[in-house]
């Protein structure tokens, strides 16, 4: 059933107008068209009618919650967004293959009220829950949204019998959402499973859970009121997730007080974004909690809440899917509030924004962000906060907005895979930055929770923190304590000085003290995977470490980065002025850069121990904690 190039332009044409779609501006029901049959031309092509589910081909990396590697599989949330796409798309083939996709997808759904896994679905068709490891409670959020989706909008046209195992299935879903009854700082299932609770509540007239799903919308606004923020703060992906969700409430729920609540966390979860959107590079500026890839892209989402006033992608490119665009943005009335879209289009001046992100019992400082907004670069860092590989929490933009983007990003790897015990801590202002990293025990290798670091050691042969920069020239020029060196010279003492010339911003980068255990601490630059890398190498020894007999195991740094004018000798000069010290005082490392200081714990320790010794301060006084906003949801 996949469209030739003349059935699509014919099926385009005569697709009907969604309810997504936007009068009076910009974007028009012709654009949610051209998203929409795209998709669906897209996604047809990995149709097996033998399963009734789409296939795609999984590799041999590491993934999460998985063991499928390197086969074939039948994802169960792509198919059912699938289906969904198809009863928008219309016409007999299309509904025929929908209900096919829905019959065997509700079969796969965990039923039994006294399974483990009830009201979830695995991954894959070859993978049930109970098989995962361990399966993902997300599915009845997700999976169960969508069957919502579906309910509310071509119900009506399911033969009886499938719309009663829908309803069925959405029931399930949304008890195993009460069930599992999520952490509210688990901001984007926190939203979207109020979506799905509230939802179902109206929809199965459930006066039990519509208290339970009232009392949840509150927790969660109760929740963002501590800080005026988000837990799960600045995520390309998860803003996308919780925004979508916000929008969903609005086109289908009918409880007024409901509404009015989504609609103020809706607005603040704008204005979240907004303070943080760069316009010169169109990137969410750092620091960001969960990110799957640094560069943002193409959100056409974005493009369509603006209502086309800001464009990543022409109406003749989303007829041909560039950019690859989810089908349920043609459905979804995004809307970005009017005064908030002026962050998004007007540069305005260079500005600093620091925003509390999670509350902390003293003397536990809160998680801060402070983002510079330079006109040439952007700038951001977490004040405390780990190097997941989802995490982003010391990153930089520059070089317009370039695609793919330009960036510094600053990572910890053991044996080239993000080491999630290596902890980061922050003091900033405007684009300079004193960093320290250590190490908490217990904690995750690949993960925070899922695979954590064995008792008795774990094996490495290399780990190191690295600024891996995209998008620096190929004659980049850089300078060793003043000296030009190219990518490959070999190892350089750790204490040197290097200063990059990112050919739209400039970049400065000093280890000032680097201890592990008994190695000895080297930095080198090198080209890698196409990236420009600087490594502050603290184990290049292979073997075994324990961190009860690593003693102390900790680094500081300093790092800049400045605007695209003025030459890069006069750069690295004056940031060679700026005074550093450092001192030890009862196994904390008590230092400063200019009119920064930062205080952080020297050797491997508990998460509550390490965060309790930082301390950020400028000018000799705390860093001040600043609320996205002062109005309570709530």
């Amino acid at each position: 059933m996949k469209l030739t190039r003349r059935q699509y332009l014919a099926a385009l044409a005569a697709a009907p107008v969604t309810a997504g779609a936007a009068a009076g501006n910009g974007w028009t029901p012709e654009w949610d068209r051209a998203i929409l049959l795209s998709a669906v031309q897209r996604a047809d092509g990995s149709f097996d009618p033998a399963e009734s589910m789409l296939k795609r081909t999984v590799g041999a990396e590491y993934r999460y919650h998985t063991n499928m590697r390197s086969t074939t599989v039948h994802p169960t949330r792509d198919s059912l967004e699938y289906a969904l796409l198809l009863l928008e798309a219309g016409g007999v083939e299309r509904k025929e293959r929908a209900i096919r996709a829905l019959e065997r997808i509700l079969a796969l759904q965990e039923t039994d009220p006294a399974s483990k896994w009830y009201g979830i679905w695995g991954y894959y068709l070859e993978e049930p829950a109970p098989k995962m490891a361990p399966a993902d409670w997300n599915w009845a959020d997700f999976n169960g949204s969508l069957l919502l989706m579906i309910e509310n909008r071509h119900g009506a046209a399911l033969p009886e019998a499938l719309r009663n195992a829908v309803r069925q299935a959405i029931h399930h879903a949304a008890y195993s959402v009460r069930r599992r009854n999520v952490s509210m700082t688990y901001t984007n299932i926190a939203v979207q499973g109020s979506f799905v609770v509230s939802a179902a509540a109206e929809l199965l007239n459930d006066k039990d859970l519509r208290g339970y799903a009232d009392d949840r919308l509150r927790r969660f606004a109760a929740t963002v009121d501590e800080t005026g923020s988000f837990a799960e703060y600045n995520s390309p992906t998860y803003a996308n997730v919780t925004i979508e969700n916000l929008t969903r409430m609005a086109q289908v729920l009918r409880d007024e007080s409901t509404l009015r609540l989504a609609g103020r966390i809706h607005e603040r979860a704008w204005l979240h974004l907004g303070k943080h959107w760069h316009v010169a590079t169109r990137q969410l500026a750092p620091p960001m909690s969960r990110s799957y890839n640094t560069d943002i892209g193409a959100p056409v989402w974005i493009q369509k809440a603006l209502g086309n006033r800001l464009s990543f992608a022409a109406l003749e490119q989303l007829r041909k899917g560039e950019p690859p665009t989810s089908g349920e943005v043609a459905l979804l009335n995004y809307r970005c509030p009017p005064p908030i879209a002026l962050l998004f289009l007007e540069p305005g001046s260079p500005r600093q924004h620091r925003e509390v992100f999670l509350p902390a019992p003293p003397p536990v400082t809160p998680v801060q962000g402070t983002t510079w907004l330079g006109k040439d670069f952007c700038l951001g860092s977490v004040n405390r906060g780990d190097f997941w590989i989802q995490r982003r929490p010391l990153l930089g933009f520059f070089g317009g907005a370039s695609r793919p983007a330009h960036y510094v990003q600053f990572r910890f790897l053991k044996d080239d895979y993000d080491f999630t015990s290596a902890l980061l801590y922050t003091a900033q202002e405007r684009g300079q930055v004193l960093g320290a990293v250590n190490f908490r025990t217990p904690g995750g290798d690949k993960h925070p929770n899922l695979d954590p670091v064995p008792e008795g050691g774990f094996q490495a042969t290399r780990m190191r923190l690295i600024a891996e920069i995209n998008g620096a020239p190929d004659t980049v020029e850089i300078l060793a304590n003043g000296k030009r060196v190219q990518p490959g010279d070999g190892k350089l003492a750790s204490s040197t000085r290097i200063a990059v010339d990112l050919g739209g911003a400039k970049l400065f980068f000093q280890s000032r003290v680097a201890v592990f255990g008994k190695e000895k601490p080297s930095v080198s630059i090198a080209r890698e995977a196409g990236k420009l890398t600087i490594s502050l190498d603290l184990l290049e020894s292979p073997g075994l470490v324990r961190w009860q007999e690593a003693g102390e195991a900790y680094a500081v740094f300093t790092l800049a980065m400045h605007g695209a004018n003025g030459s890069l000798s006069d750069f690295n000069s004056a940031m060679a002025k700026i005074a550093f010290g450092e001192t030890h005082n009862g196994g904390i490392s008590q230092s400063h850069w200019g009119p920064l200081a930062l205080h952080a714990a020297t050797a491997p320790a508990a998460i509550s121990a390490q965060d309790r010794a930082y301390q950020g301060m400028l000018n000799g006084k705390p860093i001040p904690l600043m609320r996205l906003s002062d109005e309570r949801l709530v």
